[in-house]
């Protein structure tokens, strides 16, 4: 396994436990996360990221099954699906993480 599947997989261990801060010290401070189709950011920096998944861990309770899993050098492609306790649906996502440095600097997300 790369360093960057190990890393991306380590984020996604700590997504599903709902360990805020595992999970954000997989990210560098500076990450930026966008929406694949769009081009338009999400979320930038930490902070962000940190307000916006509190909730998700606490009230949605969320969880991402991985479905399928490719690396090409430092990009990690993940194709997901993801639950919430306060919602009935499954969403079908993929996310591209871009990893440098030994943390993760992008996201680009697609998702139903």
């Amino acid at each position: 396994m790369s360093n960057a599947e190990v890393l991306v997989q380590k984020q996604l261990d700590y997504y599903n436990a709902h360990d805020l801060s595992g999970f954000l010290s997989t990210y560098s401070d500076s990450v930026v996360i966008k929406d694949l189709v769009s081009d338009t950011i999400i979320m930038e920096g930490k902070d962000a990221m940190a307000a916006r998944y509190k909730e998700r861990f606490q009230v949605s309770k969320v969880h991402a099954r991985l479905e399928n899993r490719m690396v090409i050098g430092n990009k990690v492609i993940d194709h997901e699906f993801v639950t919430m306790a306060d919602k009935e649906e499954i969403v079908k996502a993929i996310a591209i993480y871009e990893v440098k440095d030994q943390l993760i600097q992008k996201v680009w997300f697609l998702h139903t």
